[in-house]
This record gives structure tokens, sequence and C-alpha cells, in this order.
């Protein structure tokens, strides 16, 4: 059996072949641009570069769907926004080659983050306060209950892409006096009151709305260091996350990947949503280092139709963005007040981790390519922050 996966430059797709390759499946690797790092893995067959799905969306359904079919490929898995389209061509696609997606309306729903609000009081999950740019712009007053600090959101996005801060009224003031913000019209925003607390994570599978597996973790580092993307995190089991999660997608009648960020309340415990992710996330190793494979179970629900539910996931297990959690390093310690704590803190953090996103002694030539499109990125934009990818340029509609 083999399985064609998208969006190979990304380490959620390096996870994905490295999990399903390990199993003995053929892995092809598809990606828009030369040097993706999973085409330099062990596990991949045969690396394929096809039209952008973000310009060129028709085009990119055609290519996959001759690839398919000159292959023979049994089952395509999308690693990354391309998801979004796959599943909104996902009719036409399916009659080609096996797909676990949920519904392209769906999707639209759980990745409009401005839209968790409703999907919260629907499933009596807490959310924090939340309104619209454009509301705010044309009364410029908050909502009862609203409290500084805020942030402004982009209403689709990834990671920590877009996000900004505001600590008083008179600073979100004079952003709001603006017809643009960060590149981008207001409409595209919403605004949202900050709560103070720990980052808590949960992704789980269903099949046709019925639950299959399931992880939990925390985020011990990130990148930006402000809040972003886990560089470091450790499974551990939060059963009131677990269970809003669960009664969401049983709501939804979900099929496939989704995976969740809520900000746990220091002074009430109480879980807040504040993000969905209707498609595999950038901490996909964590689930695999603690016993939940999730590609491969979808894998087995694409080609068996179900796979048995995976109740158990074991706790106290660390995982590493490594180069993710390298470019942490200096602006951690810049903000430290001791240098000796710092550097003695970081490296005990860095012991005992079971697998990284990015790099592992038996496959390590991917991470080798990561850092050579890296490098080329920043010397292409002259920038040390090139600017993100096309995914985040436009909207899904």
């Amino acid at each position: 059996m083999s399985a064609l996966v998208t969006c190979a430059k990304s380490r959620i797709a390096y996870n994905i072949v490295r999990n399903l390759g390990e199993k003995g499946i053929k892995v092809y690797t598809a990606d828009s641009s030369n040097g993706a790092m999973s085409f330099a893995s062990r596990y991949s067959a045969r690396s394929f570069i096809y039209p952008s799905p973000y310009t060129r969306p028709e085009d990119f359904i055609d290519y996959i769907i001759n690839i398919v079919n000159k292959y023979g490929i049994d089952v395509v898995i999308p690693a990354y926004e391309e998801t979004f389209l796959l599943s909104k061509y996902k009719n036409e696609i399916s009659r080609h080659v096996k797909l676990v997606l949920p519904d392209y309306e769906k999707i639209l729903l759980t990745h409009n983050k401005d839209r968790l609000v409703e999907l919260g009081r629907d499933a009596k999950i807490s959310v924090p306060l939340t309104i619209t740019a454009d509301d705010i712009r044309n009364d410029r007053t908050l909502p009862a209950g609203f409290k500084y600090p805020v942030l402004a959101k982009p209403k689709q996005g990834g990671g920590a892409w877009g996000i900004v801060q505001f600590n008083d009224r008179q600073s979100l003031e004079m952003a709001l006096d603006k017809e643009r913000f960060n590149n981008l019209p207001w409409s595209r925003y919403f605004i949202q009151e900050k709560i103070d607390g720990d980052v808590h994570c949960v992704a789980m599978l269903f099949n046709n709305g019925q639950y299959r597996a399931s992880v939990s973790y925390i985020q011990l580092r990130d990148y930006p260091v402000t809040g972003g993307q886990a560089t470091l995190r450790v499974s551990i089991s939060n059963p009131k996350a677990e269970d809003d999660l669960k009664r969401l997608l049983e709501h939804l009648q979900w099929h496939g990947i989704c995976q969740v960020d809520f900000v746990v309340e220091k002074k009430t415990g109480e879980c807040y949503l504040i993000d969905i992710n209707p498609r595999f996330w950038g901490s996909l190793t964590q689930g695999i280092a603690s016993g939940v494979d999730f590609p491969y179970l979808l894998y087995k629900i694409a080609v068996d139709g179900d796979v048995s539910p995976v109740n158990d996931f074991r706790a106290g297990v660390k995982t590493r963005w490594l180069g993710g959690d390298i470019r942490t390093f200096l602006p951690l310690m810049r903000s430290s007040n001791s240098m000796t704590g710092f550097l003695s803190d970081y490296i005990r953090s860095c012991r005992d981790i079971e697998l990284y996103d990015d790099f592992g002694w038996k496959d390590p030539m991917p991470f080798f390519a990561w850092m050579k499109d890296s490098v080329m990125r920043v010397l292409r934009n002259l920038s040390m922050n090139p600017p993100p990818r096309e995914s985040l340029k436009g909207v899904w509609k």
C-alpha cells in the first residue's frame, strides 16, 4: 500500500512520512517548491513538484489526480492548509484516491477564529470575550467585562502569525485609527480578551462522528517566546479540556484530525478555547511519541474504513522542535536575570527528549535540508525574519 503526503517542506509532513515509512508503507512526497525537507527523507520513495494550491488551485487538484492515477497511490494525506482545498474538491478527488477529511463547511467554521464564540456556545465550552475589529472601530467601546491586555488576532492564520497585544485603551485606539493593521485590512481581525494562564493542547482523531484517539500536552517553550508554536512540550492529561473537545467534535460529527489550544486560567482553572486546527498540527510528534500514531491511524481508516479506539496515551513524554527551539535561545537569554541560572535551566529542559519534530539519527538528512532551505529564504529576502509562506496571504472562503 502507498500514500502521498503533501506540503513536504513542513516538519508536519516529515513526521507523517516518518511514521508511515516506519510501518513499511510506501510514501510519496510532494510540494510546490524544491528543497522540501521530506524530499531528503530515507522514507520518501519519490518526490513531486506540484502547482501552488494557493495561487493555482485547479491546477493543483488536476496534478494530484494525475499523480495518484499514474502511480497507483492508495491514500492522500495533506499536512497543512492544502487540506482545505482537497476537502473543497473531496467528492471529485475521492473517485481516484482515498481521503479522510472533514467537510469543507466544517473546516471553515472551525478555521475562522472569530466564530469560536458561536462554537463554544453550542458545545458549552468557555471562550474568551471576543469582538470583531470592525465593530469596535465603529463605536470604540469594548463590551462589558473586557479587561486589558487584549489581543488583535487574524480571523484566519497559524501559529502566532499576525497576533499583537495591546496593554491599554490608548494603544488600541491608535491602531484602530489606521485603515490597515500589519499590512492587512481590519476586516481580517478580531479583538479578544487575553487570559492569564498556561496553554494546554488536545488533539483527536474522529471517524464519522465517532472518537478514535487523542493526546493532550502542555507547551513548555514557544517560538516566538512571547507565545507561538510549541518548541518543547510534555504530554499530560487534562480531563476537562479533553471532554470539551470530544463534545465539540461529536456535535460537529467530525471526520478526521483536529487539534485545539486551550488556556487554563491560573486563578480559576477554567479552560478557555482559543484556537482550532482542522488539520494536522505542528506538534504532531507529541502524539506519536506518546503512543498515538495519528498518521497511521488515519491511513488505516482510509484503507480499512475504521480502527479500534486508542483510549490511552503515555504521560510525561517530552518532545522538541529542534530548529525552532534553537531560535528561542537568544531571546530567552536576553530576558534572563541570571546567565548561570538560565543556562542550567535551558540545558536541563533539553534532557530526556523522546522524539524530535525535525531530526532523527536514523534519518538525519531532512534536518539539514530544512537548514539549507531556511538559509536560502533569509538570503532571498535579506532578512533574518523572512515573510510568511503564501498560505497566510489569502483567505479561505
